[in-house]
């Protein structure tokens, strides 16, 4: 089909269809807004983001002369299919024109039927589903292969790393030699008496092993391992204190400047292992107590469990439950268990607790007398095979011996060319975890055969993985950190110095830690703000594993208060399907009962960790905050306000002021947001944040769309974070102030710039056309501004309450911190902007007079949004001066378009060269302080309040939802229910 485009320059060409796309996605974003029916409503929301999409890429295309006819013909392909015979015979040029035309006429109209039959003669967008289904097929082709044939340069981006700051000191390197030290002490006293010989074997804690309470100048003279002995599959919970003196050291606490007491302490050496094994059997809530002296095994006296098991029920591994219970992992927990798996390799390599075919057959979870499995792993180890040798097991997993053989007479395939077998192993199981999926059904997936498992080799293994990883790393983001630790552990270059040689044990050990278990580390901090890496062991084990990643707590209370009322309840976090037996279901056939389903349904399998928000986990993710009314499950669609943030440090100042907390519906299929929903100012609140290391508009429609289609009733979005500044001499903006979006006669309250161009001409180009902000959120501010009672510290309650309720370690993050840390420098020295260095600093600091207090002040006007981080205070103070810019950020343009929202920044910086992160999570308490005032200044328009009552839940009942759609105007507290 001629499209009447070849004469255009390469500029025009892409000009062209991007302002087209750009009319598209403006035009049913429109339809979008009052249509009733729910599949129009997703098949607009997918042209939403696929045109949002490819009209962000064509705007770097459009600054070049960059225009094969291929690309014209790609993107000219999902217009054929939208675009009616009328419209194509149009000339090209004039399409964006009659568009905006199409889009000017239908925006005043309510009735989405006459809307269609306006658009109807150019569009083919309001047809039937068939040609829907073709529409959405073309531009899904057409974005996946501009993707992949057109990758985006980012070299000419100025990319700031907007993550947490974090702080993670390197692991104790004493657990390796501690390990050793046990297995020569078991194997010294392995001499079995009993007829028939007992088959001992262990099973060794796998935990970070590190001591938050211990000072990283502090000496660690000690590891405690955790283990459970079983001479005849009865386990036995034990201790083994292991020191690295010569002789063991009993310390006791006592106060500071007193030389500890000596205590004469009883021991006993261990001649035979399955004698106090044998002992104890009868004393099921103690456990064995052992010191390793010299590398011999002592008993001390026996005390008591602190996390007894069921020994009546068979521990679980982990390849079961990638099988069998593959629902009962969260992202959260998914992140949790790669870093311990990954500290386990980091500490018990080239050990034999850990041999090089070690597999998530031989990590097991026990359970406890209230059938929990808490997320405590532990590594399986026959000791007789322990027995059978006493030195570390060989890098190269083989036993070739060089000196007796000619090299020339070695088969390479049966030659490793990975020098750590282990990590091979450790790949294989993040491939694992990340897909929720044992690696043989992985490889099913991705069309790769594997070698039978009796013939299965060292080599044929490494190159199994090689194949599945490079088969399937297209679905996991490559600047992720996970991607970059399972590509460190199959890249035999890494374990080798740069000579090809093999690194010694403690190079080895160092460069694990660095390569894998770092990068690890970093992501889940980065998506988890609240889970402190040296305390990880202790969050984990107060976990449940098999149940959704519920704290233990929780799931013991509900237990406890389910059986004072003599019924039993079951959580929606933790749906029966915890229970081995299934149970029975009723089957709705009304369609109301469709939320209802989904709830109660195990969760698609299909979610990945990197594309996982940072920090929104349903239950457990803010386990520190102070605990908030237990309120239950509601349906989807009795959600109406939207909260989207970009970085965790944000959501968490605005979980930290819920009124009350809801429990998370299940995952939604092709919805990568997770979600975090409760009240807030008597709205149903649902928030989510980015998922982590994505950043931009692009990021943010993604997620925005995501939100809407999953949440209906959305009515409206707040962009609740932080942004830099940009002070003038009639807006005396300060670091921790709020700044407010607010229209003009001219502009939407947001703008959307192209850094780029700036930077070019000493001009901007200002790109697109945003939405306002919807009528009951600016009746709202307008409320708020004309309220001569509003207190000049109108957030300083909620400031405190969130100072009160995030974890201790995080209260001075959010507390303000003084204002002689708020330094304006002027734009005069280049060295101060260049360099962030000047010798005479002080004199380019603007002198401002001090506030009388520390509360923030509320600004109200435009903000600038765009893809790139503004770091220059020329560029800030030339768009203040021009537009009345007042605040900078990266998401807002990306989510005005998908649903009415309004933008709420906290100022952490002046957007120049003396960026910081000092401030940001107080500017986030700000932000979030004032959406909550907000919201408690606007009228709730929301459905009625669809309670998911579990009592039923024994006979597989749920309530069915109400039927009425309609939205009522009035409060959360008319609706809600009492707790049953």
């Amino acid at each position: 089909m001629n499209w009447g485009i070849a004469t255009s320059t390469g500029c025009n060409k892409i000009s062209l269809m991007q302002l087209t796309y750009k009319a598209i996605q403006q035009i049913t974003t429109t339809l979008r807004l009052d249509e009733q029916d729910e599949d129009l409503k997703a098949f607009y929301s997918k042209l939403i983001v696929y045109c949002t999409i490819i009209e962000s890429r064509l705007i770097s295309f459009r600054e070049t002369d960059f225009s094969p006819s291929s690309l014209v013909n790609l993107l000219s392909t999902p217009l054929e299919r939208i675009f009616t015979d009328t419209f194509r015979r149009l000339l090209v040029s004039s399409w964006p024109l009659e568009l905006a035309k199409l889009h000017g006429r239908i925006r005043s109209i309510k009735n989405n039927a006459a809307k269609i039959e306006i658009l109807g003669i150019y569009l083919e967008i309001g047809s039937t589903s068939d040609v829907h289904d073709e529409i959405a097929k073309s531009l899904d082709f057409c974005e996946n292969e501009l993707r992949v044939r057109y990758p985006e340069d980012l070299s000419h981006w100025a990319f700031e790393d907007l993550a947490p700051q974090l702080s993670i000191s390197e692991p104790t390197y004493a657990v390796w030699n501690a390990a050793q030290s046990i297995f020569k002490a078991m194997v010294s006293c392995m001499d079995c008496p009993c007829t028939p010989a007992h088959d001992l074997s262990a099973r060794l804690f796998m935990g970070t092993y590190r001591k938050p309470e211990i000072q990283s100048n502090d000496k660690i003279d000690q590891v405690d391992f955790n283990m459970f002995l079983s001479s005849q599959q009865n386990w036995q919970e034990a201790i083994v204190h292991t020191t690295k003196e010569k002789k063991v050291q009993i310390v006791i606490d006592e106060p500071h400047g007193q030389r500890p007491k000596k205590e004469c302490i009883r021991t006993m050496k261990v001649k035979s292992l399955c004698e106090p094994i044998a002992k104890i059997n009868s004393k099921a809530s103690y456990r064995l107590v052992f010191k390793v002296t010299q590398n011999q095994l002592f008993k001390l006296q026996s005390e008591r469990s602190g996390k007894p098991i069921d020994n009546s029920q068979s521990a679980v591994s982990l390849d079961e439950f990638l099988r069998n219970r593959s629902g009962s992992l969260t992202e959260k927990t998914k992140r949790i268990l790669a870093v311990i798996l990954a500290s386990a390799v980091f500490h018990l390599h080239n050990t034999p607790w850990l041999q090089s075919t070690w597999s998530s057959s031989d990590i097991l979870f026990f359970r406890t007398p209230s059938s929990a499995i808490p997320l405590r792993p532990f590594i399986h180890r026959p000791l007789s095979s322990l027995h059978q040798t006493e030195e570390p097991i060989s890098n190269d997993g083989t036993a070739l011996d060089s000196d007796d053989i000619d090299p020339d007479d070695i088969d390479p395939d049966d030659i490793l060319s990975h020098d750590c077998p282990t990590l091979v192993i450790l790949a294989i199981m993040l491939l694992e975890l990340y897909f929720v999926a044992p690696f043989d059904i992985l490889a099913q997936r991705f069309n790769i055969n594997l070698e039978p498992d009796s013939q299965t080799t060292a080599f044929t293994r490494y190159m199994d993985v090689n194949y599945v990883f490079k088969a399937c790393q297209k679905e996991i983001p490559n600047n992720s950190q996970f991607y970059l630790a399972v590509e460190n552990c199959l890249d035999p270059k890494v374990w080798q110095d740069e000579e090809g040689r093999k690194l010694d044990e403690p190079t080895l050990r160092a460069k694990i830690y660095k390569s894998v278990v770092l990068p690890l580390e970093t992501e889940l901090s980065q998506a988890y703000g609240d889970v402190r890496i040296e305390d990880l062991d202790r969050i984990a084990q107060d976990i449940d594993f098999g149940c959704w990643g519920q704290p233990l707590k929780t799931r013991d209370q509900q237990s406890s208060t389910s059986n004072a009322n003599g019924r039993v309840s079951v959580s929606a976090d933790c749906p029966r399907q915890c229970s081995d037996v299934l149970p029975l279901r009723h089957q709705h056939t009304d369609e109301n009962s469709r939320d209802s389903r989904a709830l109660m349904d195990p969760p698609s399998n299909k979610r990945r960790c990197s594309r996982s928000p940072s920090g929104v986990e349903s239950n457990g993710v803010l386990s520190e905050l102070s605990s908030l009314p237990d309120v239950p499950s509601y349906s989807r669609s009795s959600y109406t306000v939207g909260i989207l943030c970009a970085l965790p440090l944000e959501l968490l100042a605005v979980r930290a002021l819920f009124d009350a907390k809801h429990d998370s519906p299940r995952y939604i299929r092709g919805d990568s947001n997770t979600y975090a929903l409760g009240t807030l100012s008597n709205h149903m609140v649902v928030a989510a944040c980015l998922p982590a290391g994505e950043y931009g508009t692009n990021a943010a429609a993604d997620s925005a769309s995501n939100m809407k289609r999953t949440y209906p009733n959305i009515e409206f979005c707040l962009l609740v974070g932080i942004g830099g500044g940009a002070p003038t001499q009639d807006n005396d903006i300060r670091l921790g102030d709020v700044v407010v979006s607010l229209p003009t006669t001219k502009y939407p309250g947001v703008i959307q710039y192209d850094l780029g161009k700036e930077i070019e001409g000493s001009t901007f180009e200002l790109t697109g056309s945003l939405h306002r902000p919807p009528r009951c959120l600016m009746t709202a501010v307008s409320s708020l501004r004309s309220n001569p009672d509003l207190p000049s510290n109108a957030l300083q309650s909620s400031l405190e309450e969130v100072t009160r309720r995030v974890p201790e370690s995080w209260k001075a993050r959010y507390t303000h911190p003084g204002q002689d840390r708020d330094c304006l420098l002027k734009t005069t020295c280049t060295s101060c902007q260049t360099q962030g260095a000047c010798s005479n600093r002080e004199a380019h600091v603007h002198k401002r007079t001090p506030r009388p207090t520390n509360h923030p002040e509320i600004h109200y006007g435009l903000i600038a949004s765009g893809n790139r981080v503004l770091k220059d205070a020329c560029v800030r103070d030339r768009w203040a001066r021009d537009y009345g810019i007042l605040c900078f950020e990266m998401e807002a343009a990306g989510v005005m378009n998908t649903f009415p929202c309004l933008v709420i920044r906290g100022i952490c910086d002046y957007a120049d060269s003396h960026k910081n992160k000092r401030w940001q999570h107080y500017a986030a308490a700000t932000a979030a302080a004032y959406a909550k005032l907000l919201l408690g200044h606007t009228a709730a328009n929301i459905t009625d309040c669809v309670r998911l009552s579990m009592e039923g839940e024994q006979e597989g009942f749920l309530v069915n939802e109400l039927e009425e759609r309609s939205f009522k105007r009035q409060r959360v507290s008319n609706v809600m229910v009492d707790t049953p």
